[in-house]
């Protein structure tokens, strides 16, 4: 029985260079679900806020009491 000449020339895998794939793998999805997190969702609950301080036509707000001019 032979030994093909190519075994020789193969390197054994390396778990530190596995450990490396695996840890950028997971920053980089950690890094996404934040994006993710950040643009929309902290956005989806601002634009909620924002539409209960919207004032009426012709109207304004000074120190938190709403002014409408009559006309």
């Amino acid at each position: 029985m032979t030994i093909p000449g190519d075994v020789s020339n193969s390197k054994p895998t390396s778990k530190l260079a596995d450990k490396r794939v695996w840890l950028i793998i997971g920053i980089a999805v950690a890094v996404i679900v934040f994006a993710i997190w950040f643009f929309v969702i902290s956005d989806a609950y601002n634009s909620f806020e924002g539409t209960k301080n919207s004032l009426p036509p012709n109207c304004y707000s000074i120190n938190g009491k709403q002014i409408c001019p009559k006309t």
